[in-house]
């Protein structure tokens, strides 16, 4: 988060929507995590991010 100033991330506190969304975020179990992760991979990207994090194949659904 270099990026952002510190005035920049005090405006984003100001923000209801943005405090309960990285809640949220914080708050996710595994499998949540997954598939959050999962969601915003292609087929392709989702198969490299599993052979880096092998262990995350547990949440996979079965089918």
């Amino acid at each position: 988060m270099a990026y952002f100033t510190d005035e920049k991330i005090e405006q984003l506190l100001d923000d209801p929507e943005v405090v309960k969304r990285l809640i949220d975020f914080i708050s996710m179990d595994g499998a949540a995590y997954f598939e959050e992760v999962r969601s915003n991979l292609s087929p392709e990207d989702l198969e490299e991010y599993l052979k880096e994090n092998p262990d995350e194949r547990i949440y996979l659904k079965k089918e």
